[in-house]
């Protein structure tokens, strides 16, 4: 069975303060992993580099001419083509690199009332079926991806990225609502 091996490198000391991180990238990469159409199962490693805006932006600049820090960062290796050729290979692929930017990705999920690791899981998805040749160029393609990241996020146990504030704040607000009752339900069995 194929593999994802992410190694997971740290560079901007706030990434280290998110709980459970790490162990919730690896997650994310085997569920990327088991979605990935036969064609492109292939065991892979790939880098994620867990930065601060500062170098985020000079890469972008570096690499894409933009003078601004994002979210994420992808840089693949390999043509879809490419890939489903290496499938072939016994030995891993290194299927290339990806960068995530804290303070931008941290205040994305502030205005967006969405959980930091929640988010920064999104973005790693999203990186990494990047480095498997998916991509937004065009809505047909953007629409694949999306639903690509809809099923991995939901495999996670995490709402859908693209979700309406409305409906994410509904889905929180129900759940909270359903503990609270549960708690309420549980304190008035013990009186009794």
């Amino acid at each position: 069975m194929p593999h994802l091996v992410l190694d997971v490198q740290i560079t901007a000391d706030a990434w280290r303060r998110v709980p459970r991180l790490r162990a919730r990238l690896q997650s994310a990469a085997r569920a990327v992993a088991g979605h990935l159409p036969p064609a492109l199962l292939v065991s892979a490693e790939a880098t994620l580099l867990l930065a601060g805006n500062a170098k985020v932006r000079q890469l972008n600049l570096d690499f894409r001419g933009i003078d601004r820090a994002t979210n994420v960062l992808s840089f693949p290796q390999f043509s879809p083509s490419e890939l489903r050729r290496l499938k072939k290979q016994r030995n891993a692929v290194f299927l290339g690199d990806i960068v995530l930017g804290y303070s931008y990705i941290a205040d994305e999920a502030k205005k967006d009332e969405k959980s930091l690791i929640g988010h920064a899981t999104h973005l790693a998805v999203h990186g990494l079926l990047h480095l498997f040749g998916y991509d937004h160029a065009d809505a047909a393609a953007a629409r694949r991806m999306e639903i690509m990241e809809i099923k991995i996020m939901k495999s996670l146990g995490l709402p859908s990225p693209y979700a309406p504030l409305s409906t994410a704040r509904k889905t929180r607000k129900a759940k909270t609502a359903g503990k609270k009752k549960n708690r309420m339900d549980a304190k008035a069995l013990s009186k009794n």
